[in-house]
């Protein structure tokens, strides 16, 4: 059972965590463009519609949402737990039809009001949502009937047959996993979005294994917390680097980057 304290501890922290990532998570994305990349790969695989209203929850400082202006016209409002993501994201010139606010993803009504949007987007956030089920009942009661919910999730390191290599390198390392290498896992999110939404669709989005890429995503310090938590950033750093070093001899084998993405359409009836 998720209780009221969980909720409000996790939230510190990912807030905090994010708050503190501000530069190393835009110089990130200034070298590989990921997180636009990801967007715009979720907008295309649930065929999202030109001009469309969006709600892009954990937005941070805005890249999802420019990128949805940019390419697919949409007008589009980010809500993020950080205040310095969004404050940040502001500053950067977003243009009239996109609006960052600083907002929960389980308490939407409070800053979303009336409005009524066609999709509702959780790029790579919705695995750090603690009441999941929550977060999506919320986000569907903002959804126009016939609108879709769809969110990409935590990479996964994938070997040739699909073997979990993250947990493998902490094996190699000789170190015990985390204990939340995710706060909500992809079923959990699925369940809550079949449970709102209908029948899930899932879609998988693979990039070969690249270790020094990687070393750059951990290098953020909300990436890197996820796998040493309690550690300084200097010393998660040094772990960083030894876990995914014990990777490297699988790059070449057809390992694998997988980001698992899915999306479920809310039923036309508007009293379901």
């Amino acid at each position: 059972m998720i209780t009221d304290d969980f909720r409000r501890k996790v939230k510190q922290n990912v807030a905090a965590n994010f708050d503190r990532s501000l530069a190393l998570y835009q110089a990130f994305e200034d070298r590989h463009h990921f997180f636009a990349a990801l967007t715009a790969e979720l907008a295309e695989r649930i065929r999202l519609a030109p001009c469309s209203r969006v709600l892009d929850v954990g937005c941070g400082n805005g890249i999802s949402a420019r990128t949805l202006n940019a390419r697919f016209g949409c007008r589009v409002l980010g809500v993020d737990l950080s205040e310095k993501m969004v404050e940040a994201g502001r500053g950067g010139g977003l243009g009239e039809e996109v609006r960052l606010v600083v907002g929960d993803a389980e308490q939407l009504d409070a800053v979303v009001g009336a409005a009524v949007f066609d999709y509702v987007l959780y790029n790579a956030s919705i695995f750090i949502v603690p009441d999941v089920d929550r977060a999506i009942r919320q986000a569907s009661a903002c959804l126009r009937p016939g609108g879709k919910i769809a969110f990409s999730f935590y990479p996964r390191l994938a070997g040739p047959d699909d073997q979990d290599l993250l947990a493998e390198a902490f094996r190699r390392m000789g170190a015990p996993p985390p204990r939340f290498r995710v706060i909500t896992e992809y079923e959990a999110a699925c369940r809550a979005l079949e449970a709102h939404c209908g029948p899930v669709t899932h879609h998988r989005w693979e990039r070969p294994l690249d270790i020094p890429f990687l070393l750059d995503f951990f290098a953020i310090p909300a990436q890197s917390a996820s796998l040493f938590p309690g550690l300084a950033y200097e010393a998660r750093q040094a772990q960083v680097a030894r876990l995914l070093g014990g990777l490297a001899d699988w790059a070449p084998r057809g390992a694998a980057v997988v980001w698992r993405l899915a999306e479920g359409t809310k039923p036309q009836r508007a009293d379901t």
